[in-house]
């Protein structure tokens, strides 16, 4: 992640068309390193639906699945606050895109992702990597339970 932070910030002087193929190679190089060295997940959406004041409930209300590729990391000791991040918390490099190549509809606090057969809530911290308004990866802190 350093590494990628590092290059994007000795290009981010990087103006026009170049800056944006540029962006994109390593929106692609992103994706095929959580392809290769990650693993696949199932990110999860709930949709709440809107309130129908007739009946006193909601209509529409569902979730929908998302499949990528991502890498999981715990967190050093020197990360863990207490507050935002809590012992426990993991760290979620997630792919700009879907395992079919499509892009990914960018993940939302409160959503859920299965690792494993592990489910965890996306908390905050939830950083979107775009420079230049490319989006490369996603920054997720997880939280089970």
């Amino acid at each position: 992640m350093r590494l990628l932070e590092t290059e994007l910030q000795t290009t981010s002087l990087i103006a026009g068309d170049k800056s944006m193929t540029f962006y994109t190679r390593l929106q692609n190089t992103a994706q095929k390193l959580l392809k290769g060295k990650g693993q696949s997940l199932t990110l999860t959406k709930v949709t709440a639906g809107t309130y129908n004041p007739a009946t006193g409930g909601f209509t529409g209300a569902g979730t929908s699945t998302q499949t990528a590729y991502g890498a999981i990391f715990d967190y050093g000791t020197k990360q863990i606050d207490g507050t935002l991040i809590k012992a426990g918390d993991k760290q979620l490099l997630l792919s700009a895109f879907k395992t079919d190549g499509a892009a990914l509809t960018a993940p939302v606090l409160g959503d859920t992702v299965t690792i494993g057969g592990v489910t965890y809530t996306l908390v905050e911290p939830l950083k979107e990597v775009n420079p230049a308004g490319t989006v490369v990866l996603f920054d997720v802190n997880l939280r089970c339970g």
